[in-house]
């Protein structure tokens, strides 16, 4: 992997690009890409975290209005965003629409200067936005490797499928039964459209939270090489408190 850098006067990126080869002889069935962050944005105790879908960007924010203690950032916070850029490819004719661009299994055409063509499957951006606590509840930290794999594909510890609203595991303001993809999406997620859903909205109590991107799932076949990348970005707004630095 490699990463670089860039800023201005709104804000501070860092890019990481990442080549992930299937050496072995056998293809890896149901496979998952996932991108984990813990943020621990200044006081790390007091954070909220949510996604834009559409973006492909998850992101993390203080979780009131003064981000306190010594390692606290004060009044008007920033946030700290991690946007999927390139995800891996999925399987000819799966039937989604990895990409999300209302187009189910179109390929894309590469001309090389040799002038030969390459057909490449649709890229399958953010297909999953999940946080989890630092604790060991069944919304808390993977135990073992089933645990994880689940997070990946949306299920808590104890295998019930994230839902959404409230706290995403059937609890809080505005929970419901309805299975989702992605947890506090804002008005993001075009399957509950006129719906607004966030750690605000929600009414959840801050914490020290963990969260991951996750893209699949596809076959990842022998020799297979895929390309991911993601963008790390962080930004302050001068005013408008901790909201403000999310829209910047």
């Amino acid at each position: 992997a490699f990463g670089f850098a860039a800023d201005n006067e709104a804000n501070d990126m860092t890019f990481y690009n990442y080549k992930i080869i299937n050496r072995s002889t056998l293809p890896l069935n149901e496979t998952y890409f996932g991108q984990w962050v813990d943020a621990d944005l200044g006081y790390y105790l007091d954070d909220y975290v949510g996604c834009d879908v559409s973006l492909g960007l998850g992101y993390c924010y203080n979780g009131d209005a003064e981000d306190e203690g010594a390692s606290g950032y004060g009044f008007n916070p920033p946030a700290i965003g991690v946007d999927f850029f390139q995800g891996p490819l999925s399987d000819a004719g799966d039937n989604i629409d990895n990409d999300r661009d209302d187009i189910i299994d179109e390929l894309d055409t590469i001309i090389d200067a040799l002038g030969d063509t390459t057909f490449l499957t649709e890229q399958i951006i953010m297909s999953k936005f999940v946080y989890y606590n630092n604790d060991f509840t069944d919304t808390g930290n993977p135990e073992d490797g089933t645990d994880i794999y689940n997070y990946l594909r949306g299920i808590w510890k104890d295998n019930v499928p994230m839902t959404y609203g409230g706290d995403g595991h059937g609890g809080g303001t505005g929970s419901t039964t309805d299975e989702c993809n992605f947890m506090f999406p804002g008005t993001s997620d075009a399957s509950f459209a006129g719906t607004e859903w966030t750690e605000v909205t929600a009414g959840n109590v801050p914490a020290d939270r963990r969260f991951l991107q996750s893209a699949g799932a596809f076959t990842l076949q022998p020799g297979a090489v895929n390309v991911i990348t993601t963008g790390v970005v962080w930004a302050r707004a001068k005013s408008g408190g901790q909201t403000a630095s999310v829209q910047l």
